[in-house]
């Protein structure tokens, strides 16, 4: 007699019963106007033909869908089947018991919009959470540029009246050239824009709140009341966070209140702990093979660049095995 318990749950099930391991995380590519082909060479992911695509969320636990894991199951299934497990005592899901955080990559071939995410206590009221995230930026080209904050000087007044009157915004905007490199924070409240010609890793709260100021005239739905609400100005802090050096190995992109961002290099075999908190890898540059102890039930992950892996808080260490230069990023959600 045939099951009457769907697949799905039954990976589920299977899952909650065994100890969690680390986990590649399949990814979703999004078409978008503004989108482009740059990922397919950085970081080299495969693309469909013909599309213009603008993001790969490598990352995510929304309600209208979640990261598939590699081998079945979702990062949903995972994360109702022993949250603490997942994500460590140190952090904590989302309102909706969600994972707290969304990772992409995203190709701005044209500009994005000049739009603003809200904190907490607005985002309530629209059911989500507020959005703070960071960009890193892993490509630009000739007429890159991005928006960050307003001119030094700016004042609401200003940009009150400059939103009542559309494109008057863009003289108020600072804009400026990014480097490869660059580290670019945008805590809630931040006015921002990305592109054209450049391509970033974004990490974010897991939040798809965004209020739209202006869309240099291509005619989008704009969010202007909602977008003063959450605008801040004159406190955006820094354009860009200069690394910090942790050893020969690694720097501190980013430590906020929400999340941090290692960078990692290796050259050898390294041992890597989790230090009791979930730990997401993205590969940048490189191969590896990641290994942890399973008692020998599972062989080594392998890992190629723009690949994503999750390493739940349970799961004390992993090993990472490079094949040739490794570079990656190494996440997580504590605060900084």
């Amino acid at each position: 007699m045939a099951s009457l318990v769907p697949h799905r749950y039954k990976l589920a099930l299977t899952r909650a019963m065994q100890p969690l391991s680390p986990v590649v995380l399949e990814r979703r590519l999004v078409q978008k106007p503004w989108g482009g082909r740059a990922l397919a060479d950085c970081p080299g992911i495969p693309l469909p033909a013909d599309q213009a695509i603008g993001e790969s969320w490598e990352l995510y636990d929304r309600p209208e869908g979640s990261s598939a894991l590699r081998g079945g199951g979702t990062l949903r299934e995972l994360m109702e089947a022993d949250a603490q497990g997942v994500l460590g005592s140190r952090v904590a899901p989302t309102r909706g018991g969600r994972f707290p955080l969304l990772l992409k990559f995203i190709d701005a071939r044209e500009r994005l919009s000049v739009q603003v995410h809200p904190g907490d206590e607005q985002a309530r009221r629209h059911d989500d959470e507020g959005k703070d995230e960071a960009w890193i930026v892993l490509r630009t080209g000739p007429k890159a540029s991005i928006v960050r904050g307003f001119r030094p000087g700016t004042a609401r007044t200003d940009v009150e009246a400059a939103a009542a009157a559309g494109g008057a915004i863009e003289a108020l905007l600072h804009e400026f050239t990014p480097k490869v490199g660059d580290v670019v924070p945008v805590p809630h409240g931040v006015v921002h824009a990305i592109g054209p010609d450049v391509v970033v890793f974004e990490v974010q709260r897991n939040s798809d709140l965004t209020f739209r100021f202006w869309d240099w005239g291509r005619g989008r739905e704009l969010h202007v009341a909602e977008a003063l609400e959450a605008v801040r100005i004159g406190d955006e802090g820094p354009a860009t966070a200069l690394p910090v050096p942790i050893d020969q190995r690694g720097d501190w992109l980013l430590r906020t209140p929400q999340f941090r961002v290692r960078r990692l290099r290796f050259d050898g075999p390294a041992t890597i702990g989790t230090e009791g908190s979930f730990k997401v890898m993205t590969v940048i540059d490189g191969m590896a093979a990641i290994g942890w102890r399973s008692g020998g039930v599972h062989p080594p992950i392998p890992l190629r660049a723009g690949e994503t892996l999750l390493v739940p808080a349970a799961v004390p260490a992993v090993f990472v095995s490079p094949i040739g230069p490794l570079t990656c990023f190494w996440i997580d959600g504590e605060r900084g």
